[in-house]
């Protein structure tokens, strides 16, 4: 990580060139492997990149919003959907706020404990309705409607997060 610009996340990828993304978890430039982290050209991508990105940092909010909150959530979502999910991690992830495996494993985004609690309570209703419909056809959209009736302007605040100004 580079000393002046600890919020930046590098990853080495093999890949032929530089990419700079707002992601849930922050900034993350994806680096070709043939470049060092502190070499000149990744350090001017990244105070180019961040001059033209101007990304606005996820809220810091402290009302309960925790680890724990968000699995007594999902525990509300699973009882009044009639679901039980085996198992329930967190992670970092870079392109998604959550997951749901066709095993029945739901995966939420680390950086769920950050943004406000509507926000969050809809990615983990959003996960818990593929363990009764997997994909986003016409299905799971009545299904979220019947449970969150306000869910796509969850959906749309939500990705006004990452949004830049």
């Amino acid at each position: 990580m580079m000393n002046d610009l600890p919020e930046i996340r590098i990853h080495r990828q093999r890949r032929r060139n530089l990419l700079m993304k707002v992601t849930p978890v922050g900034v993350v430039v994806f680096i070709p492997m043939r470049f060092r982290e502190d070499s000149p050209t990744v350090r001017t991508f990244i105070e180019e990149g961040l001059r033209k990105l101007r990304p606005r940092p996820l809220p810091c909010v402290d009302d309960g919003t925790g680890r724990a909150r968000l699995r007594g959530l999902v525990d509300e979502w699973a009882g009044r959907l009639g679901v039980q999910p085996k198992r329930v991690q967190f992670r970092d992830m870079y392109r998604k706020w959550g997951s749901c495996s066709s095993k029945d494993n739901i995966m939420l985004n680390t950086a769920l404990c950050r943004v406000p609690l509507p926000l969050a309570e809809y990615v983990i209703c959003h996960e818990l309705v593929h363990l009764r419909v997997f994909g986003h056809g016409k299905d799971f959209k009545a299904l979220m409607s019947a449970h969150m009736p306000d869910w796509r302007e969850r959906a749309a605040a939500l990705d006004a997060l990452l949004a830049s100004d």
